[in-house]
């Protein structure tokens, strides 16, 4: 909740303050300590003694576009987006982070991919950093958008340019971003989803001139440390 939601949403005080009150009723938090490459399940259940292990690890893996360009210098995902820019605190060991996406982010012009929360947070966080515009590509229509209805008017509000029915075709650039170009799409039959399924249309191609694009469209679960018979052992730590 610290480093996925952005402050201006959640503020941390209170959050804080809440992870006391769980510290404060017994439970000890044991940070910096990844699973697959500083323990184990083996470790917990036999080294540490606990009789139960309870897996709550997220989605923080970002999905690729799967277009030409995206490796390029100047594509960002959504949760690496919102995680390094949370994680900047005025004088921590991070700040070099944060002044760097803050550096990045102002006066450029950002393209952000997706129609969830997590696309709609990097939209209004992007703002918040000074960018100069703010593009919202979602391949369906708004009332199709999977993210909160109040957060979609709040980012239409603070000024971004939704582009809906468009999907990223490829990133254009020599190393580093220079263009998106978008296919208009147009709404085919009903998919597993309950929602109709967007189809590209032939010759409707057109560039939007940015310079850094955030991809947003869905994560899921890092399932490396599974890797050595499924008890966390990761092949880095042998």
């Amino acid at each position: 909740m610290a480093v996925g939601i952005p402050e201006y949403r959640l503020p941390r005080e209170p959050l804080f303050a809440e992870i006391e009150h769980i510290q404060r009723a017994g439970v000890e938090i044991r940070c910096n300590q990844a699973l697959g490459v500083d323990f184990t399940l083996d470790d917990l259940l036999e080294r540490d003694g606990y009789h139960a292990i309870i897996l709550a690890i997220g989605a923080h893996n970002s999905r690729r576009l799967g277009v030409a360009g995206e490796e390029q210098a100047g594509v960002i995902h959504g949760t690496d987006f919102l995680r390094e820019v949370a994680l900047y605190t005025k004088g921590s060991q991070t700040a070099a982070v944060g002044g760097q996406f803050s550096k990045m982010i102002s006066g450029k012009r950002v393209a952000v991919v997706g129609g969830g929360d997590v696309a709609i947070d990097a939209v209004r966080t992007a703002w918040r950093l000074g960018a100069s515009e703010v593009h919202l590509i979602y391949r369906r229509q708004r009332e199709d958008m999977p993210a909160h209805e109040e957060e979609i008017a709040a980012a239409q509000h603070e000024g971004t340019h939704f582009h809906f029915l468009a999907n990223p075709l490829r990133v254009l650039g020599d190393g580093q971003v220079a263009g998106l170009v978008l296919q208009r799409q147009s709404l085919g039959d009903f998919d597993n989803s309950g929602r109709r399924r967007p189809m590209p249309v032939d010759s409707s191609e057109y560039t939007l001139d940015v310079d850094l694009v955030i991809p947003a469209i869905g994560q899921s679960t890092d399932i490396s440390w599974l890797a050595a018979g499924g008890n966390g052992a990761h092949p880095r730590s042998k």
